[in-house]
């Protein structure tokens, strides 16, 4: 924020002053005294001294600025006088030099912290840390919680952190939006809301329902983008409060208009159109040209379908903000907010598939912010969207039947789980079983042993004895012992591979229908 003698002047407005000029081009940082001044003076700081000072001793120089503090009745004119020409002058009548000091080093003191303030947002702004970043800070800044509503008042960002702390839990953070309360404090004293998004000038308002002050701010009076609000929960408002509010609001509107931006520069219209296919109301074999024209454009290469569930995380989630995060660890990907989950399509190369460290990535973020996710098989046409759509579905149902933690689940983990679920929804797992796996399933059941599962390692270890046993943690001899009595009950050398395959789809299928 620039600070020139026009701002001081206005600080002292109720004091008589005289400005002789005010340049303009050096903005104020400090303030000092000036027969205790360090030389050379600076241009950035501002030099206060009283009339009776000995200016003979003083060696001034070009774009000082000064603040004479004169008794009250003294002639303006005679005192500028004896400044050179060639230094900023603001003459102040005042009889108490000390208030004149005090009131400089706490208006010093508030623009250091607005100034940095705007410092850390600017840089938020700069280096796509997002919105909720920016609140989160925003939290050590007015040590009281704050939130951001839209304009249809649902709440899109907030001090999640401070408010679990607090404990708080009225109906605007369980429901992320609104509540009934909330319209009512905002329609009362001739409307209260109307006159915030009116005004460029914070208001407060004691809450009867909630018991603390709380302050209101429009984002951008101009144009209806919703509002910020600040709670007084953890201590009283200050009136440096509402410079940071007006500090902050200005970036939000800002990170509003780069968000939209950016969505319009990464061809917005995509939104659109993959909800459309995820709704069925563009079939595959139906794309009309401009469809097909704006999917070779827009959609090429190799795919992946990741579907995050917000609403399967323990914790309050801000699913604008796990959005942009998404946006930024994955590279040139598109996101979609579809029935309060994210989707988001991965788009990689043509000669090139998903690498382990996309999939780190992905589970990171998952662990970072308590969220379940799952993720497709490729694919190449975006028309089969929804299919694959399913599969990242498919897998976060399957996975967290294994694993209740938060993660990333690929479908192929899961694969087999669906098909036997597919399967079992019209036939019975013993009707698909290969009747030599049949036969020593029944046997292990009457004779309390393992054989089935000693002939599904041997074979997923491409019928070599070492590694199924070292897998089976048993001592090799054990193993050929248990394998000599495969052998002799269902008699077979295993060289056929489709055998091999039916052999170990039908343990597989039983094991899952045991479990």
């Amino acid at each position: 924020m620039y600070v020139g003698l026009k701002n001081i002047r206005s600080l002292f407005k109720d004091y008589k002053t005289h400005l002789t000029d005010s340049d303009g081009i050096h903005c104020l940082t400090g303030w000092n005294h000036l027969q205790n001044a360090p030389t050379p003076y600076a241009s950035y700081l501002l030099y206060v001294c009283r009339s009776d000072i000995d200016l003979e001793a003083i060696d001034f120089s070009e774009h000082m600025h000064i603040l004479c503090i004169i008794p009250p009745g003294s002639d303006h004119q005679e005192v500028a006088g004896r400044f050179p020409d060639s230094v900023s002058l603001l003459l102040i009548e005042s009889e108490d030099p000390v208030a004149i000091y005090t009131s400089l080093q706490e208006y010093f003191n508030r623009q250091c912290g607005v100034g940095m303030f705007g410092q850390t947002l600017l840089e938020f702004l700069a280096f796509e840390d997002g919105l909720q970043s920016s609140i989160d800070h925003a939290y050590h800044v007015f040590r009281n919680p704050v939130f951001v509503f839209d304009t249809n008042y649902n709440l899109i960002a907030a001090t999640w952190d401070a408010i679990k702390e607090l404990g708080i839990n009225d109906p605007v953070v369980s429901e992320k939006r609104f509540s009934e309360g909330d319209f009512k404090m905002a329609n009362r004293d001739h409307n209260i809301h109307s006159k915030v998004l009116k005004s460029e000038i914070p208001i407060i308002a004691y809450n009867k329902d909630l018991g603390y002050d709380q302050m209101y701010c429009a984002i951008n009076t101009q144009k209806n983008l919703g509002h910020i609000v600040v709670s007084a929960v953890n201590k009283p408002f200050e009136p440096i409060d509402k410079e940071f509010m007006l500090i902050l609001k200005k970036y939000v509107d800002q990170q509003m208009k780069k968000d939209s931006f950016i969505r319009g520069a990464k061809g917005f219209n995509y939104e659109y159109f993959l909800r459309d296919l995820l709704d069925e109301k563009i079939s595959g074999g139906s794309g009309s040209t401009a469809h097909m024209k704006f999917t070779e454009i827009t959609f090429t290469g190799n795919m992946y379908c990741m579907v995050i569930e917000t609403a399967r995380s323990a914790d309050m989630v801000n699913i604008n903000h796990i959005r942009n995060i998404t946006e930024s660890r994955f590279p040139y990907s598109k996101t979609l907010v579809y029935n309060d989950q994210i989707v988001v399509i991965i788009s990689l190369p043509s000669n090139q598939l998903l690498s382990g460290e996309y999939l780190k990535i992905g589970k990171t973020l998952c662990l970072e912010n308590g969220l379940f996710a799952g993720i497709s098989n490729c694919f190449q046409d975006i028309m089969e969207l929804r299919e694959y759509y399913a599969q990242a579905l498919r897998a976060i149902e399957y996975g967290v039947e294994e694993n209740t933690e938060p993660s990333l689940y690929p479908y192929w983990n899961y694969y087999l789980q669906h098909v036997i679920s597919m399967f079992r929804q019209k036939e019975s797992a013993t009707t698909f079983c290969h009747p030599k796996m049949k036969f020593l399933l029944d046997y292990d059941k009457s004779h309390n042993s393992e054989l089935a599962y000693t002939l599904y390692m041997y074979l997923i270890h491409e019928r070599n004895l070492a590694a199924a046993a070292e897998a089976m943690d048993m001592h090799r001899t054990s193993l050929v012992y248990r394998f000599k009595k495969i052998s002799s009950l269902i008699d077979d050398d295993f060289d056929d591979y489709k055998e091999r395959l039916y052999l170990i789809l039908s343990y597989e299928m039983n094991r899952y229908l045991t479990e």
